[in-house]
């Protein structure tokens, strides 16, 4: 699921950013081979970053920071 698919909480820019900074720290986990399970794997990033972006964090760079260390842990 992508985040154009979630109700409409958030402004166009902000979902532009969360799929922005999904998509990286995507790539940089996949990189990593840190990924055992993908679909787990990138559902946890993506939670990770709605669940900061709903208390309304904005720093792409925290979003990524934050979803990559639950995805690790």
């Amino acid at each position: 699921m992508s985040f154009d698919q979630i109700p409409r909480f958030f402004r166009p820019e902000t979902l532009t950013l969360l799929d922005g900074t999904l998509e990286q720290a995507w790539q940089e986990l996949k990189s990593s081979g840190d990924v055992a399970d993908a679909i787990s794997a990138r559902r946890q990033l993506r939670t990770t970053i709605m669940a900061l972006a709903s208390v309304g964090e904005r720093d792409a760079a925290k979003l990524k920071r934050f979803a990559l260390h639950a995805a690790r842990h």
